[in-house]
């Protein structure tokens, strides 16, 4: 079942064609039932019908929030989430759109879908400990996501006196789950060469382009291809992201980055992988700096995952090197070519070097000949 078009509703006409709508008792738990069911455009591509239930989504629950209906406690997880999402103070309203949807979201669902109706004053360790072996069954990234948010939600409950959370926020932090390994792979110079060159081949330079400077750069995907995000209000989805303004006519790109707010300089003309990008993607006189070929507009996330893996695929690179990955090539890459995790620190824009060991995920070898040469060479002297 897809989420990423909350109320869609579908069906066909005696040929067999589809009528979309949007159907609001679907989208929004509570919503009254006088509201009628929205068709959608028959022209409506994939991502124009799920963008516009998001949108129409947002609205109506903003609606409902105007009119106060403020969801009810009565003690069970459903009820207790459904206030985590309203209450404007909570953790929910302050991380970025596309956490929410990229890792609360997912969570919030499997504990609504599975343990929802539980009564909160009555879980035992035991309860915690077996949800968390069944949906380790369906892997551990989503069983270990599901318990973060589940101990997200019961500290909310807590801090605002709700019954029964803090004494199961107290069980659940006194218990030690399995967490996923850390991720060992980074991308290669090589492989990011065979993407880029592929992409052209494929008719998508701007894969290509972003790729090629996220593994130069080590800027984030977000930077570079920017972020579609509800309006504050909870009107219609907007894009923000680097504009041809961000970039000067010697190619110096500037822009503050999402997660941290630091200000960055990049100078394109010196990486090579990106200079080579360039000859297949021209980069837009006005508006953001990378265009989704297919539809003429900025990517949303999906869509340039996708097209990413497409182009992967194609260019012969494992399917286990992720469009993030990328990232990490160019730490790791920057820590064995210089044997300094300062360095390669900076170029994250990383606020420890504790983070940056993480993304630097080469065995040292390199870094410790570097090391081990520069030593000898001060004995010589």
């Amino acid at each position: 079942m897809r989420t990423d078009r909350p109320g869609y509703q579908c069906r066909p006409r005696k040929d067999g064609t589809p009528v979309h709508y949007w159907n609001p008792q679907r989208a929004v738990k509570g919503a009254s039932k006088a509201l009628s069911l929205i068709r959608l455009p028959d022209d409506s591509s994939d991502e124009q019908i799920a963008a516009e239930c998001r949108r129409r989504t947002m609205e109506l629950k903003a609606e409902l929030r105007k009119e106060g209906a403020e969801p009810h406690f009565d003690g069970t997880i459903t009820s207790l989430i459904d206030r985590y999402r309203h209450d404007k103070t909570s953790s929910w309203h302050r991380v970025k759109h596309s956490t929410r949807i990229r890792d609360y979201e997912p969570s919030l669902r499997v504990l609504t879908k599975n343990v929802g109706d539980r009564d909160i004053s009555v879980l035992r360790a035991s309860d915690f400990n077996r949800w968390f072996a069944q949906w380790k069954k369906k892997g551990l990234r989503r069983a270990s996501g599901a318990i973060k948010l589940l101990r997200i939600v019961l500290s909310y409950g807590a801090g605002e006196r709700m019954r029964g959370c803090k004494q199961a926020r107290d069980i659940l932090s006194d218990l030690r789950f399995e967490m996923p390994a850390a991720r060992t792979t980074a991308m290669t110079y090589d492989q990011c060469l065979a993407i880029v060159k592929m992409s052209v081949e494929l008719g998508c330079p701007s894969i290509g382009f972003v790729e090629a400077l996220k593994f130069e750069s080590a800027l984030r995907r977000i930077d570079v291809i920017g972020e579609w995000a509800p309006a504050e209000d909870g009107g219609a989805f907007r894009w923000r992201g680097p504009t041809a303004q961000s970039l000067s006519n010697d190619l110096i790109l500037k822009l503050k980055t999402s997660k941290t707010g630091a200000e960055v300089a990049r100078d394109l003309k010196t990486m090579p992988l990106v200079v080579l990008a360039m000859t297949a993607y021209q980069i837009p006189e006005i508006g953001p700096i990378v265009i989704d070929e297919d539809h003429g507009k900025p990517y949303w996330e999906n869509r340039y995952a996708e097209k990413y893996r497409k182009v992967r695929d194609r260019a012969g690179v494992p399917s286990n090197i992720w469009s993030m990955d990328s990232r990490a090539g160019a730490v790791s890459e920057t820590v064995e070519a210089t044997g300094s995790l300062a360095l390669a620190s900076v170029l994250a824009t990383h606020s420890t070097l504790k983070m940056t060991k993480k993304y630097s995920r080469g065995d040292g070898l390199e870094t410790s000949r570097t090391i081990a040469q520069a030593r000898n060479a001060n004995r010589s002297v």
